[in-house]
């Protein structure tokens, strides 16, 4: 007897077939819920050496057993008892969109970006982070992905606006929609050129 977990709902059993002086007529087949269960019960009686158990829990452990019966109602031994789990149920939900999105340019050449945790029904495993360049622009590409809330973004160009939005991804690569537009603009390049020295210095007596 082997037990195969094709879905998160159904089991497939296959077994070899008995033999019998007469002849067999069928399978009872039993199961019990639960890793280590001994509580079996019988939910069918099989013409054919396999069964397909549908209709189970996710994540859930099963296990059977299945023995021979003939026409005059002689009943084999049990067979080993087969055991498996079904498969999660797959994970189609996306992140909430992250909140709280915040730039600070904190020079000429670099913005700071911070944004509040997105929420999912079973974990966020980073962010990407877009970005278009110009007052009002709207072509935005994405520029970087981050596993924690913030990113500073570098090599920028002094004194232009920047605008980005980020996205929250899970482990199962669903995306969240877009967070809130903000925008900033890095500061100018400092003027570290003094001035010429003073010239055409007379004195009078």
């Amino acid at each position: 007897l082997a037990a195969t977990a094709v879905s998160a709902t159904q089991i497939n059993l296959t077994w070899n077939a008995s033999t019998d002086n007469v002849g067999v007529t069928g399978y009872p087949l039993e199961r019990c819920q639960g890793a280590g269960c001994t509580a079996f019960a019988l939910i069918a009686t099989v013409a054919g050496a396999s069964f397909n158990d549908t209709g189970r829990t996710a994540n859930t452990s099963y296990s059977y057993r299945v023995r021979a019966t003939d026409a005059a109602g002689n009943l084999s031994g049990y067979s080993n008892v087969a055991s498996a789990t079904t498969q999660a149920v797959p994970d189609t939900t996306p992140p909430a969109a992250p909140t709280g999105l915040a730039a600070t340019a904190v020079s000429a050449t670099q913005i700071n970006l911070t944004w509040n945790a997105s929420t999912d029904n079973v974990g966020v495993t980073g962010y990407q982070i877009d970005r278009c360049q110009g007052t009002g622009c709207t072509t935005f590409a994405q520029i970087a992905t981050s596993s924690v809330t913030s990113f500073s973004d570098t090599g920028l160009a002094a004194s232009t606006t920047y605008r980005y939005r980020v996205r929250a991804i899970d482990a199962a690569g669903n995306v969240s929609a877009n967070s809130s537009i903000v925008t900033a603009t890095t500061q100018a390049v400092p003027d570290t050129t003094p001035p010429t020295a003073p010239a055409g210095l007379a004195a009078t007596a």
